[in-house]
């Protein structure tokens, strides 16, 4: 082999090795980010809508997995809407009387007919 094949080859070998190395770091680097939620959420220091809300912001989590987080996040960021009726007595012995009010009418026409 000559010189100039062998310096080639140094050099394809040399980025191979850093492109991998670069590609490794990311993944350690994701794996501690991972550990240090998961020991704050063993510790209590963070609860499962604080975990679900980093997995949706973060935006090397695969597009799937967000929407899944957010989905399930949502039901507690977003208070649902709701109406309690108090009927009281009166109110109630009222409604009774104009149904059966309404009832009476309708089986004395069908009975008439």
């Amino acid at each position: 082999m000559e010189t100039q094949e062998l310096l080639d080859r140094y050099e394809y070998t040399v980025k191979y090795q850093r492109t991998e190395i670069d590609r490794l770091r990311a993944v350690v680097e994701r794996q501690e980010e991972e550990l240090t939620q998961l020991l704050a959420w063993i510790n209590g220091d963070s609860d499962a809508l604080a975990i679900l809300q980093r997995i949706y912001m973060d935006p090397r989590t695969s597009t799937p997995d967000r929407i899944k987080a957010a989905g399930q996040a949502v039901a507690y960021e977003r208070t649902k809407l709701t109406m309690q009726l108090r009927v009281g007595p009166s109110v109630l012995s009222e409604r009774l009387s104009q149904a059966r009010a309404i009832k009476t009418i309708e089986h004395s026409s069908l009975d008439a007919a």
